[in-house]
């Protein structure tokens, strides 16, 4: 069986709204809007998750865990602290 693949912009999720996840990722992917769309962000941070939800319209996780659990992301960017990496 084949795969559908999705016909418009990929949809992002995005671990961690700190200075690499808001200021380099989520500002370069939001300037691509026809390529790209942020459709979840992860942040422990509450003023982080309800600012990327009034910027983006996204939907927000404290814990990244719970965005890793929708079927509906395409590319996870993770911003996340180094440690968190692997």
């Amino acid at each position: 069986m084949a795969v559908q693949k999705n016909q418009g912009p990929v949809h992002v999720g995005i671990l961690g709204q700190g200075r690499s996840g808001r200021n380099i990722h989520a500002a370069w992917l939001s300037q691509v809007p026809k390529q790209y769309r942020i459709v979840a962000v992860s942040d422990i941070l509450k003023d982080r998750r309800e600012r990327a939800q009034q910027e983006y319209g996204c939907k927000t996780f404290a814990n990244y865990r719970d965005l890793l659990k929708r079927d509906d992301i395409e590319l996870v960017v993770n911003a996340l602290p180094s440690h968190l990496h692997p």
